[in-house]
């Protein structure tokens, strides 16, 4: 962590794609607790359900949470009585196209980047592509958090034939 002649926080980009691989790992590998420990208390995942879309509490979403329903939404993950889960999805994450940015505020940074997932489950594979919004800001004892997390799906507004359980 940096600071500039204007003490605005920095990150470098190869921090930040670090830090978004491993975010990406442990929703691969299932490790919900590290996932959900990268965020602040406080913060947000958003998926809107069209392009543009600026606020998740008025428009539709396909996932609106904050970490106590993210910490809800894993837990139903992981439990092996969960009908929806049965077999558990796999997923594979590529991030690229990493870009770091001055934050709206002074308290951080906003880190953007393209994303393709591939999910598998019951024989049948499912592809995301869009793009992440992180807002990160520096943690206690150094280190990242994640403030808020807007994922856009370049077919937000197309024909879905699921619901989004788990997280991109």
């Amino acid at each position: 962590m940096q600071t500039n002649a204007n003490d605005r926080i920095r990150l470098s980009r190869s921090d930040a794609e670090d830090f978004l691989y491993r975010q990406a790992e442990y929703i691969d590998t299932r490790d919900y607790e590290a996932w959900i420990d990268m965020f602040t208390p406080d913060a947000t995942y958003w998926i809107p359900a069209r392009p543009g879309d600026t606020d998740p509490k008025t428009q539709l979403s396909f996932l609106f949470d904050d970490v106590p329903s993210m910490a809800a939404r894993c837990e139903r993950l992981l439990d092996h009585g969960t009908g929806g889960q049965q077999p558990i999805t796999r997923s594979s994450h590529v991030i690229g196209s990493v870009r770091v940015l001055p934050a709206d505020d002074a308290n951080g940074v906003q880190v953007r980047s393209r994303f393709l997932v591939t999910q598998f489950r019951r024989d049948a594979f499912k592809h995301y592509a869009g793009s992440f919004t992180h807002h990160l800001v520096p943690w206690e004892g150094g280190g990242w958090k994640v403030r808020s997390q807007r994922v856009d799906l370049i077919d937000c507004d197309g024909v879905h034939d699921a619901i989004l359980q788990v997280y991109l």
